[in-house]
């Protein structure tokens, strides 16, 4: 039987944004004895009406920028890698409701370890990559099984210090 226009309208389509309102948290890190923890967020919303059925997110391509303002690949990034939900032990898909907004992890930096950006790396939650501070451009595609995947590209300004990470759309 063919989509009816409705079950067209109904679709899921994934949105992925910055909200400064949404995107910065800030808490204490069991791992590291209670030491503070800067995490940052990027935004996804399923705009249709239907649910978005196992979403994902990947980190795609981390580049830094070099002194003369060219950017490279970030030596030692493996890609793609998966995002964790915020706020989630694990790194398995959710379902995403209609027009309910999910923060991403993107990426954090601790207190205890201020000279590094850290991306969350799979298998486990405890497990990153670690990268020196500098201003990174970051594409993240965010997929599910039911709605075409939804791209974005990111900047990462960590140059100020472990808890004041600016990300904005690049």
């Amino acid at each position: 039987m063919p989509p009816t226009f409705w079950s067209y309208l109904r679709r899921p389509r994934l949105e992925l944004y910055f909200d400064p309102g949404s995107t910065y948290h800030r808490r204490e890190v069991e791992d590291t004895g209670g030491a503070p923890g800067y995490f940052c967020h990027v935004m996804v919303r399923n705009r249709g009406g239907a649910i978005a059925r196992n979403c994902r997110g990947r980190l795609l391509e981390v580049s830094v920028r070099n002194p003369d303002g060219s950017t490279a690949p970030a030596p030692g990034f493996i890609a793609p890698i998966f995002l964790k939900w915020a706020r989630e032990p694990d790194f398995d898909p959710r379902d995403l409701e209609s027009d309910r907004p999910r923060a991403l992890d993107l990426c954090f930096t601790l207190s205890a370890s201020p000279h590094q950006l850290r991306f969350f790396a799979p298998p486990s939650p405890s497990g990153v990559q670690i990268f020196p501070p500098g201003v990174y451009t970051v594409r993240v595609a965010v997929s599910a099984d039911n709605v075409r995947p939804a791209h974005r590209a990111f900047r990462v300004d960590f140059t100020r210090g472990w808890d004041q990470l600016v990300v904005e759309g690049a």
